[in-house]
């Protein structure tokens, strides 16, 4: 451990995999204690012993993100655990793609319930523990380069993450005098189970090889990279860290080029 992190407190949220399970890790790798948000307690077991096996200190909590009462819950849960709180990672998303006049109003109702909703409330739930303690805090959000695009079929998710880096924006201005930071990271196509899946639908659609379809879309950025879950657990660390000091109000692509607005 590097320390860069040592002694505080952090709740990252959708951390049994993929993005939320790197910046889990890296978390306790840099010396934070981490309440590991899941569904489940179950589906957070293996972010657990990948954490316990480089002797970072970490604990699940579990909650239905669509469901107010149940983030209420899990939040007091992981505050009280922690013995507050200083750093918050609204990870968890859901990511699909439909044509408006072909979608079922549930369909909207989810993603805007998971993505957008889901971290205001997490948000509102530990903020009051964050400005009472009176030592700051940091405030992370897991947007997208689709903030900042227009794409067809994925309305419902690109308006998700424009409207969570509009909320950034604002929150930042809001506790910036209490010394809280707030910022989103956006990154492009990741290597995780979400672009797996998205890319077996589009292959499906397009009547090509999947393999060929992932590969393809995963590199079409400036560096023709995949990029590692890990790029998008390392900006998370410099933000929640020292290195992050000044920055706030932030939407940080990290994309490999993939978007340069």
């Amino acid at each position: 451990m590097t320390g860069m992190l040592t002694e505080k407190r952090a709740l990252v949220t959708g951390a049994a995999s993929g993005m939320g399970r790197a910046i889990a890790e890296s978390y306790a790798r840099e010396g934070a204690t981490v309440a590991v948000q899941a569904r489940s307690l179950e589906r957070s077991a293996e972010t657990l012993a990948a954490i316990a096996a480089e002797g970072g200190s970490a604990f699940a909590v579990a909650a239905d993100l669509t469901d107010s009462r149940a983030i209420e819950t899990m939040c007091a849960e992981a505050i009280e655990r922690l013995g507050g709180i200083d750093i918050v990672m609204n990870n968890a998303g859901v990511g699909d793609y439909k044509k408006v006049v072909e979608m079922e109003e549930s369909f909207w109702d989810n993603i805007m319930d998971v993505n957008l909703k889901a971290p205001f409330l997490v948000s509102k739930f530990t903020l009051p523990t964050m400005i009472e303690q009176g030592t700051g805090g940091v405030q992370l959000f897991n947007a997208s380069t689709n903030a900042k695009t227009a794409d067809a079929e994925w309305t419902a998710y690109n308006t998700t993450k424009h409207g969570l880096v509009g909320f950034v924006r604002c929150l930042a201005a809001e506790v910036g005098p209490q010394g809280i930071r707030v910022n989103a990271i956006c990154p492009g196509w990741i290597d995780t189970k979400m672009a797996v899946d998205v890319h077996q639908d589009i292959a499906r659609d397009m009547n090509e090889p999947y393999e060929k379809v992932f590969d393809e879309s995963m590199r079409l950025n400036m560096l023709s990279e995949i990029i590692p879950p890990q790029a998008v657990a390392d900006m998370a660390v410099y933000l929640a860290g020292p290195g992050g000091t000044y920055v706030t109000g932030q939407a940080i692509n990290v994309c490999a080029g993939l978007s340069v607005h």
